[in-house]
């Protein structure tokens, strides 16, 4: 968006987004700044480590927490002197000129039609930091490991090929059938088949507003739920996965009877993150997750 030109290799970069973040960071680059999907309840933040979801281990800076992706603080973007800011369109477009008069702003879309996957938008991301041969480095990595991950779950794809993936809040009043998730990617370029009640045309979005009480009418060999709260990016499965195996209805299903149901996060696995390293950590996940049914 805008004429923003970047010249050089910046060394001051602030992301305004978990995925911006994780695509950066893939690509060998430390943040100065970033922004969360919502706005942090902390008092300080000063441990990446631990407060950054699944990408602060790779984080070696001291970032500024900003806010939110989509209204991120500009005093404290100002603050820290960046001499570029990334962000996503869909999210930052309403701050864009203001964005720009702090640093040179460049806004990105990993989206294309149905599918939201870092794919789209790495190779310009790199450019901007000056680093496309890593993201071409990237983008061979991440076919290795997905053959390698095919050829070893390719037993439990002819064992259990039917999965239903649903993304499920911790109040469990708004569930939806989440093919189109980073994970149902995923587990669709394995090989397994995503449970949909109805065929899609090509292009149109496979995520669906359901009800606990429709869910056993989905016939399916695994079901992986994934667990959001809007309060808390941290760790909500584990409350989530309390109130399922509470729930009669949702017992009657087989593949809960059976044990073939598994809690994850939605930061991850569902669409926030979307980079390189979401799908390197999914995949490093899923043998550990999957082989044990057999």
């Amino acid at each position: 968006m805008g004429e923003t030109e970047v010249c050089g290799q910046p060394q001051r970069v602030a992301a305004l987004s978990p995925h911006i973040l994780d695509s950066i960071l893939a690509l060998g680059v430390q943040p100065i700044a970033y922004a969360e999907v919502t706005a942090l309840n902390l008092e300080t933040f000063d441990n990446p480590k631990a407060q950054i979801p699944y990408l602060g281990d790779r984080v070696t800076t001291q970032p500024i927490n900003v806010g939110d992706r989509k209204n991120p603080s500009l005093e404290k973007l100002a603050l820290v002197n960046p001499d570029l800011i990334l962000a996503e369109d869909w999210t930052t477009q309403a701050h864009y000129q203001l964005l720009n008069q702090i640093a040179p702003t460049l806004l990105f879309s990993d989206t294309k039609g149905n599918e939201q996957v870092w794919f789209h938008d790495i190779q310009a991301i790199a450019k901007a930091l000056d680093r496309e041969p890593e993201a071409e480095q990237l983008l061979a990595a991440h076919e290795q490991q997905l053959a390698t991950v095919r050829s070893q779950l390719a037993p439990v794809v002819t064992a259990y090929p039917d999965v239903l993936i649903l993304a499920v809040n911790t109040l469990m009043n708004d569930v939806a059938i989440a093919a189109d998730s980073t994970a149902g990617r995923l587990l669709e370029e394995i090989g397994f088949h995503l449970v949909y009640p109805e065929p899609v045309p090509p292009g149109e979005t496979r995520w669906l507003q359901t009800s606990l009480e429709l869910l056993p009418s989905l016939q399916s060999d695994i079901i992986l739920v994934i667990a959001w709260d809007s309060s808390d990016p941290y760790n909500p499965k584990e409350e989530l996965k309390a109130k399922w195996n509470q729930n009669p209805v949702l017992q009657t299903m087989s593949a809960s009877q059976a044990n073939r149901i598994f809690f994850v996060d939605y930061q991850l696995w569902g669409s926030v993150t979307r980079g390189p390293i979401t799908d390197e950590l999914i995949l490093n996940k899923l043998p550990e997750m999957l082989l044990p049914l057999l």
